[in-house]
């Protein structure tokens, strides 16, 4: 009987942990605290300098990679975020972003189509081209995390009947 008693007390111990850490997010609850601006990213780019200085939050996919001798610096295509904070592609993108930090940015961590969110305070917006089409990028300095693809990300159950034996 202690066996069996053992064997429902870790049960009930191991269970909460492995559910908890399966279903957190990797963006800390206290930087989505922090969030000060939470509109449309089409606003949000159309009107990058009125929020400036801002706490945003904005994810996607990334494009590209750089580093230069005093930034790094992603480049982003805009996702909406789930309640997780992660990136939705399956949804309409809103357009462009760039994330900026002054640390040394991995592009073999951070590469092209790897989901990304990002955390901090808008920084205005740069123009750059793309092909021959002038292009606004609200820039974001702050954290950012990257999520690893789901893969068959539907419930996995398994319910089985019968005899087996096995060789």
């Amino acid at each position: 009987m202690s066996v069996k008693r053992f064997f429902i007390f870790l049960c009930a111990l191991i269970l909460p942990v492995m559910l908890g850490c399966g279903c957190g997010q990797k963006v800390p609850r206290e930087v989505a605290r922090q969030v000060t601006w939470t509109g449309d990213f089409k606003t949000l780019q159309a009107e990058a300098e009125t929020h400036a200085g801002e706490f945003v939050m904005v994810g996607g996919r990334i494009i590209t990679t750089k580093n230069f001798p005093d930034k790094s610096e992603i480049t982003v295509l805009q996702f909406p975020l789930d309640a997780s904070n992660r990136p939705q592609p399956e949804k309409p993108s809103g357009g462009r972003f760039l994330i900026r930090s002054k640390a040394f940015i991995d592009p073999e961590i951070y590469s092209p189509g790897k989901l990304v969110t990002a955390a901090g305070r808008l920084a205005g917006a740069e123009k750059r081209m793309i092909g021959e089409y002038e292009y606004a990028h609200p820039v974001v300095k702050g954290d950012f995390w990257v999520f690893e693809p789901r893969e068959n990300s539907f419930p996995r159950f398994h319910f089985g009947v019968g005899i087996g034996k096995t060789f």
